[in-house]
């Protein structure tokens, strides 16, 4: 009897360390603490709204198993380092308009962005995807305050 045995790398998965290089894709939902769910935002052009009347989101808290991952993210850049056309760190954040009209979305639905060296950054009004390390580590700024930071890697078109 010929028994023929084949290496598990022929026909299995590809290896482990090219699994750990693919971020993680998360949604915004995704960085949203169990059983909490998002309010629509308050971007109102309809009308002209006081600062008094803007309601106070109180979604709150991050997801800790999120720490340490590689992730892959969509959103909008808030600019806040900026040299030339690049930008160093920003507030990614989930919907077109965040963080310039107020109030800013919660801090679990902002992520600080810096990138070692700075980035081209096309266009302020079109979605990008970022990839990189997750944090807990929140930022404050003069526009919002961010619940999570990220060590960005890259930054690149969203495509729909």
């Amino acid at each position: 009897m010929l028994i023929v045995a084949w290496p598990i790398w022929a026909f299995g998965d590809e290896p482990a360390e090219e699994k750990e290089k693919e971020p993680r894709e998360l949604t915004w939902d995704d960085l949203l603490p169990e059983g909490a769910t998002m309010p629509p935002p308050v971007v109102d052009h309809s009308s002209l709204v006081l600062f008094d009347d803007f309601p106070v989101t109180t979604v709150d808290g991050v997801v800790p198993e999120l720490n340490g991952e590689n992730v892959k993210l969509p959103g909008f850049v808030v600019p806040l380092d900026v040299v030339g056309d690049k930008v160093a760190s920003f507030l990614l954040v989930p919907y077109f308009g965040a963080c310039i009209h107020q109030p800013p979305p919660p801090p679990n639905q902002i992520v600080f962005v810096e990138f070692e060296e700075p980035v081209r950054l096309e266009s302020m009004y079109d979605p990008v995807w970022v990839v990189g390390e997750l944090g807990l580590e929140g930022h404050a700024s003069n526009l919002a305050r961010a619940g999570y930071s990220m060590k960005g890697t890259s930054l690149e078109k969203y495509r729909y």
